[in-house]
């Protein structure tokens, strides 16, 4: 168990609720994000940054259940995951306090942060606690990037340390990072955790390779002359949630 210690007063919150089903049609996901370069082709890539934020959230004024998989697709552009060193997430998770502190230098490649709630899904969310969490992105390795989530009790009801493993996927026009959230990062003494907001940067890194400068993120243009944004959200019983976003000129 990766959890460093858990405030009982959590859990004293939501005493004797039972969390009711929540239809996740009711949930609204909202996208956005932006990319640092324009053009590009396959051929001669432009190497640039990106950012995505997303909310996620229900009218009724519930909260909502747990998202298990997250997929974030670009539309136009690639990652070279093999540009930089790598830190999997099972190096980072082997201490006994897992940590960033064992990736190498050079490997980091993002930053971010996010909001949930702690308490039962289906209930107000007014009676839920509030939590925020830091995020850290780095190169994972060929193939791979690796989500590292902290949080403390200054800022959470749980302090919480642990890594994801992301991989790159590609389809289509698109590519991006799928991952699944570990059960200990989506439920806590009985209780469950949901994102509502989440936002990242990935940073422009370049590395120059011979006589060529290669972009660890890299446009590549797109058929149409927007580039599209999208998220597709997978709750724990299997149903998926698609949200589409254009970010503009490609």
């Amino acid at each position: 168990m990766r959890t460093i210690r858990v405030l009982a007063v959590t859990a004293l919150a939501v005493l004797g609720l039972t969390a009711l089903a929540v239809a996740q049609s009711t949930t609204t996901f909202t996208v956005g994000g932006t990319v640092s370069v324009h053009g590009g082709t396959k051929a001669k890539p432009k190497p640039g940054g990106l950012s995505f934020t997303f909310d996620v959230a229900d009218p009724s004024g519930n909260q909502s259940p747990p998202v298990q998989t997250y997929s974030i697709m670009y539309e136009g552009g690639r990652l070279n995951t093999g540009l930089i060193p790598g830190c999997s997430a099972d190096k980072i998770n082997t201490p006994a306090t897992p940590t960033p502190d064992v990736c190498p230098k050079g490997s980091k490649m993002g930053a971010g942060r996010l909001d949930a709630l702690i308490g039962a899904a289906g209930q107000p969310a007014s009676s839920a606690s509030p939590c925020q969490a830091t995020l850290e992105l780095y190169n994972g390795g060929k193939g791979h990037a690796t989500l590292f989530v902290s949080s403390e009790l200054a800022t959470c009801p749980v302090a919480l340390r642990q890594a994801i493993d992301m991989q790159y996927v590609t389809k289509g026009e698109f590519a991006g990072l799928r991952f699944t959230v570990p059960e200990m990062l989506r439920h806590q003494v009985g209780l469950d955790i949901t994102v509502v907001h989440a936002e990242a940067t990935l940073n422009r890194i370049v590395v120059k390779k011979g006589k060529k400068k290669v972009g660890y993120i890299e446009s590549t243009g797109c058929k149409d002359a927007d580039r599209d944004l999208v998220v597709t959200f997978t709750d724990e019983t299997g149903a998926s949630f698609p949200a589409q976003k254009t970010l503009g000129r490609c």
